[in-house]
């Protein structure tokens, strides 16, 4: 049986060694993506979120607050939230594809 490329001899050691340094940089990756802080402006209603997705703040413009018209207010809410985790799923995605090329192809492994 032939062993895949950079699987024995020093290769292994290497291989090993990009594993490590990639699992160490995930374990922190939370950490990071807690810290981060994504604002989104929808004019009268703004919201904070965290990179992990997580809303922090919602803030709404009193003067567009009509009682006969909560639709326009809710749609912009929704709008803001999508945003924010749409933008929150896109950094983790990011900061994900910068770990995967320190980790070795490793045949059956995906």
């Amino acid at each position: 049986m032939k062993l895949p490329r950079n699987f024995g001899g020093q290769g292994y050691g290497n291989m090993m060694q990009q594993m490590q340094s990639a699992m160490s940089r995930a374990e922190t990756l939370e950490t990071e993506l807690a810290a981060e802080r994504l604002e989104i402006d929808k004019g009268p209603v703004k919201a904070t979120f965290t990179g992990t997705g997580e809303l922090l703040k919602l803030s709404i413009d009193k003067s567009i607050i009509d009682p006969n018209d909560s639709e326009m207010l809710e749609d912009l809410i929704v709008s803001a939230v999508k945003d924010g985790f749409s933008k929150a799923t896109e950094i983790r995605q990011k900061k994900v594809n910068e770990i995967l090329p320190n980790v070795p192809n490793i045949p059956g492994i995906s």
